[in-house]
This record gives structure tokens, sequence and C-alpha cells, in this order.
């Protein structure tokens, strides 16, 4: 696998734009072959806009986007994502972009913050694992519980994120299709 290929799409396009709003978090998880065996699906992708919408996109084995959907997160989550960020400021921007733990992973996640570059790690568990002094186990503990942290703030509006995963409470919160009102919150327009 080719390590810009978590940070970039089809022809270099960079995954973290569009929408004419900044995205201000971006977070991909994508799974790799197995000896013997093929992948199910290609992983998915999550932006969070600066206009609070939040977007999940899915892929094939292959890598080629399948869907997307989108979500109205209340402005209260921007505002705590940046309270955390500042919190993270004193060892986000040392962070290497490129943490690998011991052995073979089952999967690579790609990490993007505003305003810092992005980080692409493979093996999380096995990083998490390793001693807190050394450099992959302090980075990686950190970027775990800055990402739980964004998990956390996503699940007070009825999304779930984890380091392999995504859905949401159909009871709290509503996907919509670009170009759709938005049906998830307030009534903002269309993008």
């Amino acid at each position: 696998m080719i390590f810009s290929e978590l940070l970039y799409g089809e022809g270099g396009a960079v995954l973290i734009a569009g929408y004419g709003y900044k995205p201000i978090f971006q977070y991909k998880f994508r799974p790799f072959p197995q000896q013997g065996s093929e992948p199910t699906d290609g992983g998915f992708t999550i932006l969070l806009y600066e206009n609070g919408i939040l977007s999940f996109s899915t892929y094939d084995a292959r890598g080629l986007f399948l869907d997307e959907l989108c979500f109205t997160l209340p402005g209260r989550v921007l505002q705590c994502f940046y309270g955390l960020l500042r919190n993270a400021s004193s060892w986000l921007p040392s962070t290497p972009n490129d943490l690998r733990g011991q052995g073979e992973s089952a999967y690579g996640s790609s990490f993007a913050y505003d305003g810092y570059d992005p980080i692409r790690v493979f093996g999380m568990n096995a990083l998490l694992c390793e001693p807190c002094g050394s450099a992959g186990g302090f980075f990686a503990r950190h970027l775990y519980v800055l990402f739980e942290d964004v998990c956390n703030l996503f699940a007070e509006c009825g999304v779930n994120l984890s380091l392999d995963g995504f859905s949401w409470n159909v009871d709290r919160i509503r996907p919509f299709r670009k170009n759709q009102l938005y049906a998830s919150g307030p009534q903002r327009g269309v993008i």
C-alpha cells in the first residue's frame, strides 16, 4: 500500500477538501489484506468541516468511493473541538507524521487536525502497548486520547466513531446526502 493512499484520493486529490468549507478534522480507516485473504471493504473516511457538517464516506475493497452521508453537528461541537486542539498544542506539532507499531498491521489510520500535518498510523494497538517512555508509545497514547475525546464529542450528538467503525443513533441524528436540505439538524441550506 502506498502511504499517500491514506490521505489522498484518486489522482492525488486531497480527501480533506470539499463543500466550499475548510475541513478541520479528518480520520481515515483502511484495512489491509492479510496473507491469503482479501479485505471485505475498503474502509471509511470521516471529515468534520468548519460549518459543522460531518461527512462519512465508504470505499470498496479496491479503495474506490462507494457512498457518502452527511450529518449536521451543533456549533458547540466545534467550540469543544478547538478546545481539545488547544490542549494538544504542547505535543501535537512534534508528533511524527508516520507512526508504526511492531509487526504487520491489519489496518492503517490517518488523522488530520486543523493547522497540523496529517499523521499516518500503522498498528495503533501495538503502539499503545509500547512503553510510555518510547516515542511511539508516547505519541500513540496522546493521539489516541485526543481521538477518543473527539469521538466523545460526536457521541453526544448520536454519532459513534471508533478506530475501526462508524455508526449513528437514528433517534438522535439523521443523515442527509449532498445537495439535500440538512435533515440532521437545523435547516441551514444546501451544500
